[in-house]
């Protein structure tokens, strides 16, 4: 979420952009899912081997 403020100077009214901490937690959300992501894989991949070699006895 971003925020626009007004500051007061001599000049007039200038525009602020403040970035929150949002951004922040997002790019902490995006990066954690990546680095899990390896992860999730290989389990996916071990449960597929365990569940087809059961099915071939």
């Amino acid at each position: 979420m971003a925020a626009t403020t007004a500051k007061a100077t001599l000049a007039g009214f200038g525009r602020n952009q403040e970035q929150t901490e949002t951004a922040l937690a997002v790019r902490i959300a995006q990066n954690s899912f990546l680095s899990e992501l390896p992860g999730v894989t290989f389990a996916f991949l071990t449960l597929a081997y365990i569940v087809f070699s059961f099915a071939a006895l």
